[in-house]
């Protein structure tokens, strides 16, 4: 089997197939290594796919002008359901505070979001994109729609499992970013 006809997770599944040893009845220890290492390999495997897809979109990134981390920021204040702070920007993205106040300097530089006062705060402006801004971020959307869509095409992706996987996947990173960091001292 092909890696375009390799089957979905779940039924059919790596872990199906005998890609993972199935847990012992009654043996939840078993079962909990198992998961473990599944989640173990997913996350490898996001992890390489997040780094070849950020060579594939360097074109849509070099198309923009912008740095990855504008793209970013850009993207993620344009489609934001309302305007965010700069640290609510590096909390969403992971990123430092200090990384997304350079990369809001260019793109308001570049007429692609506006500062406004922020109500609740007298420091923290609220981040707005600009019609330049959207119509920037609604092109690079698109564009990136552009290669996803060639990239799964012929692949079995059911929608179920997809808003599965990634609700796991959102309440795992919530679950991290909830912890305190872990510093390499």
């Amino acid at each position: 089997m092909g890696p375009a006809e390799a089957p979905k997770f779940g039924p059919g599944s790596r872990a199906a197939r005998g890609g993972v040893n199935p847990p012992v009845a009654n043996s939840s220890d078993d079962e909990t290594q198992a998961k473990v290492t599944e989640l173990v390999t997913i996350l490898g495997e996001a992890h390489r796919i997040g780094v070849r897809l950020l060579q594939m979109f360097a074109r849509v990134r070099d198309d923009s002008g912008l740095s990855g981390i504008e793209v970013l920021t850009l993207i993620g204040v344009a489609n934001a359901s309302r305007p965010p702070t700069v640290p609510q920007m590096g909390r969403s993205l992971g990123h430092p505070r200090q990384v997304i106040q350079r990369a809001v300097r260019v793109l308001e530089e570049e007429g692609l979001v506006e500062l406004r006062p922020n109500p609740g705060h007298k420091r923290a402006a609220l981040l707005v994109a600009t019609e330049k801004g959207r119509a920037l971020g609604g092109t690079i959307d698109a564009q990136s729609a552009e290669i996803i869509a060639d990239l799964t095409d012929g692949l079995d992706l059911d929608l179920a499992d997809l808003a599965a996987m990634s609700d796991s996947l959102v309440t795992l990173r919530r679950r991290i970013d909830g912890r305190p960091a872990e510093r390499a001292d």
